[in-house]
C-alpha cells in the first residue's frame, strides 16, 4: 500500500514536471482546437474552446510510460503498456488527421458498392467488388452506428485497430497468465474457457469508445477515469497484485495534474490519444484482476454516455425523433441550459460514489 501511495506522488512530480512543457510544444506545433466539422459550436460557450491545444493526453503518456519502463516493468505492466501504446497512436492518428485534415472524408456506402459489383461495365471491377463485399459490410456496419466523419479516422478504422488490441489481450491472458475465469458477487468465478476470448474484445472496444465518447467537457473523463484507476488501485491491493495497483498509482498520478491543466478554463484538452489509450488500458486491468464486472459498476457514466449516444441513434435511425436535445448526454444537459462546471461536478460526485460501491462489491 505504501508503494502504491508512493508512486502516486512520484507520479504527479513528474507529471507536473513535463506538463508546462508539453503545452508549450502543442501551442508551438498548432496541436489545437479548430472550428471544422464540429456539431458542438452551436452550444453556448462551446466556441471559446477555439485555439486550446489537442492531444494533451501525451503528458499522461510519457509519465506513465517512463515511470513504469524503470520502476515497475514485468509481466502483469508489459502488456497493459502496449496496449495503451497502440489505443494512444490510434488516438494520435485521429487527432492529427482532425485538426490538420483539408477536406472532410467520404464513404462509399455499402448499397452502392452493391450496384457497382452488380452493373459495373467492366467485369475485372465488377469480380473485385464482388470479393470485397462482406469488407463493404464491414464498414457499412460499424460506420451506421460511429459518429458523423470528419477529417479523422472513420469508425471502421478505429474498430480494426481495437480488433487487433483484443488479439494481443486475448492471447497474453489466456496462454500467458491462463486466465479464463470472470469473477462476479459475491465472490464467485465463472469459467468462460474461450468465451473469454470474446469477452476481451468487447470490454475493449467498449471500454475505449466511452471513454472516448465522454470526453466532451473540460475536466469530465478525467475525473470520471480517476475514480475508476484509484478504485482498480484498491482492488488490486486487496487481492494482491502489487504491480497492477502501482501502475493504477501511476496513471491517478498523471490524471492529477492533468486535472489541474484541464478544468475549465483548459489549457489543454485531451484528445483520442488519451481517451482511446486509458480506455483501452482501463479495460486491460479489469481483465487481468478479473474484475469486469467492477468496471461497468465504477463507469457508470461511460455506460450511461454511451447509452445516451445509442438511444439517440436508434430514435433518429428508426422514428426519425430526437429523445435527447444531443448526445451524448453532458451536451444535451448544456443544452438544457446546465452550467458546464455543474455538469461536470455532478458526474464527477457520481463517480466517486460508484467507485465506494464499487471497492465495497469486489471485497465483502
Amino acid at each position: 500500500m505504501i508503494a502504491s501511495f508512493t508512486f502516486i506522488v512520484l507520479s504527479f512530480l513528474v507529471t507536473l514536471l513535463i506538463a508546462p512543457f508539453l503545452i508549450d510544444l502543442l501551442y508551438q506545433f498548432k496541436i489545437v482546437r479548430g472550428r471544422n466539422f464540429d456539431d458542438t459550436l452551436k452550444i453556448k460557450g462551446r466556441k471559446d474552446k477555439i485555439g486550446t491545444p489537442m492531444m494533451g493526453g501525451i503528458i499522461i503518456i510519457i509519465s506513465v510510460i517512463i515511470i513504469t519502463t524503470i520502476f515497475n516493468w514485468n509481466k502483469y505492466t508489459q502488456i497493459p503498456i502496449l496496449i495503451f501504446l497502440i489505443g494512444s497512436v490510434l488516438g494520435a492518428i485521429d487527432d492529427l488527421l482532425n485538426i490538420f485534415g483539408k477536406k472532410k472524408r467520404k464513404f462509399k456506402s455499402f448499397s452502392h458498392h452493391l450496384k457497382l459489383a452488380l452493373y459495373h461495365k467492366k467485369i475485372s471491377k465488377r469480380i473485385l467488388y464482388i470479393v470485397s463485399l462482406p469488407w463493404a459490410l464491414y464498414k457499412s456496419l460499424f460506420n451506421s452506428i460511429g459518429s458523423r466523419y470528419g477529417t479523422g479516422l472513420y469508425p471502421h478504422e478505429r474498430i480494426l485497430i481495437q480488433f487487433i488490441e483484443g488479439a494481443i489481450v486475448s492471447y497474453y491472458i489466456y496462454f500467458t497468465l491462463h486466465i479464463d475465469k470472470i469473477w462476479i458477487f459475491p465472490n464467485t468465478y465463472i469459467n468462460l474457457g474461450w468465451g473469454i476470448v470474446i469477452l476481451i474484445f468487447l470490454i475493449i472496444i467498449a471500454t475505449a469508445n466511452a471513454v472516448n465518447i465522454t470526453d466532451g467537457l473540460d475536466g469530465l473523463s478525467a475525473g470520471v477515469m480517476l475514480a475508476s484507476f484509484i478504485t482498480f488501485m484498491t482492488i488490486a491491493l486487496f487481492i494482491g497484485n502489487e504491480s497492477i495497483a502501482i501502475l493504477c498509482a501511476t496513471i491517478s498520478g498523471a490524471l492529477l495534474v492533468y486535472i489541474y491543466f484541464n478544468i475549465k478554463p483548459a489549457r489543454v484538452q485531451m484528445g483520442d490519444i488519451g481517451t482511446l489509450g486509458l480506455g483501452s488500458l482501463l479495460a486491460v486491468i479489469s481483465i487481468i484482476l478479473q474484475r469486469e464486472v467492477i468496471l461497468i459498476i465504477v463507469g457508470g457514466i461511460f455506460v450511461v454516455e454511451t447509452l445516451s449516444v445509442i438511444i439517440q441513434k436508434i430514435s433518429k435511425r428508426f422514428f426519425n425523433k430526437k429523445v435527447f436535445l444531443m448526445s451524448p448526454l453532458h451536451h444535451h444537459l448544456e443544452l438544457k441550459g446546465w452550467s458546464e462546471e455543474k455538469i461536470v461536478m455532478r458526474f464527477w460526485l457520481f463517480s466517486f460514489i460508484l467507485a465506494i460501491i464499487a471497492i465495497w462489491v469486489s471485497i465483502i
